[in-house]
């Protein structure tokens, strides 16, 4: 939600309370300690044979990304898990790097990788793959990943695979995953005679039902978009992926958005604009666009689904008055929408064990319904009693959704949740491909705030000259990468 850099900063703690234990060690580990299995197998390494770790296998693995000191509430949570996974495989040790700084500080995360310091296991966004990739660090773990070692992998959706994978070969797994979608308020849909179930699919569609809110008057807006803060041009890109165009041409050398998906995007904002469906103040930066979200002003918001967590737990908005569905695109739900998440690669270098107890840890922690980030229960027995607890977020949902993997999430959540996930299910129950942030994504943003503005505020505003200027210096700024 949170714009930094090119990146999205996740919280690793949101779902299930995850912190650091295991011994602190230097990230400059790659081969680490693999000793003899005592299951006599002659080879002590083990084997890149596809299949889970033998649990006597004596093995220790490092990993980074683990939440620090500052998040002491949360360490006696991964402690548990710790301890859980060492009932499973009692020779592994896992020596977890704490928290540092590196997993939101794309500088350092950069000077990790060219210094070759990685840990076996080190954690990245999904907008670090080239950077990774071109490293020459990441290891091929395609013949250590299947359903058996990774119980689920042939469920996954998609546009997660697209984020671990590369030319049909593995190099990472996901801990984390959301795509933007339609938030919405349930009750100004209702009284705007509007069906709080079933969210616009279309843009067409979200102008109508925009107009009809905005004629509630009381200062309520149908629909808010922002427009300055690089947000503007971040929401541009979200709006233009939902209809199938692009930010830069496939090579990232030019831009692509002085486009018909282009133009649509801009005289969509022009036309509401002048219809009602969007107030006379287009929101200028981030922050800005929550408060009226949280006292019922608005009725609908492109965002990620942790919007409703900010909503709910900063601002302490009712729980139940928000739903969430797909994106819209031209006909019916979107055909791309802009994404992000986290993975784990893994270091070249580490023996055949080494990378299989990788693998079931970062399973266990991460990919496993009812355990770790999935284990609701503890966290909605840790959740502080004065404060309210956002548990139920329609994010983190690797998998498809009449998946076993997902049949399991959605029923723990129907027991441990706070928040009211069936008012989320026109989104789960859609999943959007994902789109990638373009290459300078931050500078290119900021160019196209220029134009968002304009499409807002000024009613005479013509798309094709406000994105022929604003080619003309994203293409400058492509050029100088």
């Amino acid at each position: 939600m949170k714009r930094n850099g090119s990146r999205m900063v996740v919280a690793l703690v949101v779902a299930a309370g995850i912190a650091i234990t295991g011994t602190a060690c230097s990230s400059s580990t790659s081969k680490g300690t693999d000793t003899a299995n005592k299951g006599g197998s002659s080879n002590a390494d083990g084997v890149a044979d596809g299949k889970p770790l033998d649990p006597n296998a004596t093995v220790t693995i490092t990993i980074d990304g683990a939440p620090g000191a500052d998040q002491a509430a949360n360490k006696a949570s991964y402690a548990d898990d710790l301890a859980a996974f060492k009932i499973l495989y009692p020779n592994v040790t896992v020596n977890a790097k704490p928290y540092v700084g590196q997993v939101e500080d794309p500088p350092q995360f950069t000077a990790m990788l060219k210094a070759h310091n990685e840990t076996g296991a080190f954690h990245a966004y999904f907008t670090d793959k080239n950077q990774v990739l071109d490293s020459g660090d990441a290891m091929d773990i395609s013949a250590y990943v299947n359903d058996q070692t990774l119980p689920g992998f042939s469920q996954l959706l998609p546009g997660v695979k697209q984020n671990m994978q590369d030319n049909g070969k593995t190099y990472a797994l996901p801990i984390n995953y959301y795509t933007q979608g339609v938030i919405y308020n349930r009750d100004l849909f209702k009284k705007a005679n509007l069906d709080p179930d079933k969210p616009p699919t279309t843009w067409d569609e979200l102008q109508a039902d925009a107009a009809k809110i905005s004629a509630l008057g009381n200062g309520i807006t149908g629909y808010q978009d922002y427009s300055g803060g690089n947000t503007g041009g971040w929401h541009f890109a979200s709006e233009l992926d939902s209809l199938g165009g692009k930010v830069v041409s496939d090579d990232g050398k030019k831009a692509a958005f002085n486009s018909d998906q282009g133009k649509q995007v801009l005289q969509r904002l022009i036309n509401m604009r002048k219809d009602g469906g969007i107030g006379a103040t287009p929101v200028p930066k981030w922050d800005a666009a929550f408060p009226p979200l949280a006292t019922g002003k608005v009725g609908m918001f492109i965002g990620a689904p942790d919007v409703i967590q900010h909503l709910v737990e900063v601002l302490g908005a009712d729980k139940n008055l928000y739903g969430m569905g797909p994106i819209p695109g031209a006909a019916g739900p979107a055909t791309g929408a802009l994404a992000g998440g986290d993975v784990y690669y893994f270091k070249k270098g580490l023996t055949p064990n080494q990378v299989k107890a990788l693998i079931a840890w970062i399973d266990f922690q991460y990919l496993t319904p009812g355990k770790g980030q999935f284990d609701f229960a503890r966290a909605k027995a840790l959740a502080s009693t004065d404060k309210p607890v956002a548990i139920g977020l329609p994010q983190k949902f690797f998998w498809n959704p009449t998946s076993p993997q997902m049949t399991q999430v959605q029923a723990d959540l129907k027991t441990s949740a706070t928040l009211p996930v069936e008012q989320y299910t026109p989104f789960v129950n859609n999943p959007i491909p994902p789109v990638l942030e373009p290459p300078a994504a931050q500078q290119i943003y900021k160019v196209l705030d220029t134009a968002m503005s304009a499409a807002m505020t000024d009613a005479n505003a013509d798309p094709g000259k406000l994105l022929g200027d604003a080619e003309s210096q994203v293409n400058q700024v492509l050029a100088n990468q």
